[in-house]
């Protein structure tokens, strides 16, 4: 597949199904580090009841969907907010005020934080952020992507 074929095909998909293909990708690639990946389950609707115990226990509004929690770069993690593509006349794909006031918080305390549309610019993140060449790992997306379906 080319990326766009891919970027085509995404424009389709949930934030939900591009941040699992996402963190698929992430730990076929990178097992040794794979459990430093992981989601903050902060959206969706709840109850009034759970959503109470979340705030109760901590949840924060506007926190990424994904955080790597591994330094690199000197910084602390890498902060990773899913979006859909971004479509003409929608809001869809855009950040939300809390999630623009804690992306300034987290860089201003020493993280990264990138908002991704897709596999393509997850990649380039994750690569990014590593300081690692991204070729031979969109290559691999290029060549498995049915796989992260």
């Amino acid at each position: 597949m080319t990326e766009n074929e891919i970027r085509k095909i995404e424009l389709g998909y949930s934030e939900s199904k591009i941040q699992h293909i996402c963190v698929c990708w992430f730990r076929q690639t990178f097992p040794h580090v794979a459990n430093l990946l992981f989601s903050v389950p902060n959206g969706g609707w709840r109850g009034p009841k759970a959503g109470a115990m979340m705030v109760y226990e901590g949840q924060v509004k506007g926190v990424s969907d994904l955080i790597l929690l591994y330094p690199a770069g000197g910084k602390a993690s890498l902060c990773l907010e899913t979006k859909v593509p971004k479509r003409k006349g929608s809001k869809a794909g855009s950040q939300t005020n809390e999630q623009k006031a804690w992306q300034q918080l987290v860089e201003k305390y020493g993280s990264t934080y990138v908002v991704y549309h897709g596999i393509i610019e997850f990649v380039e993140a994750v690569c990014g952020y590593l300081n690692i060449d991204n070729s031979p790992y969109k290559n691999d997306v290029l060549n498995k992507y049915p796989l992260y379906r």
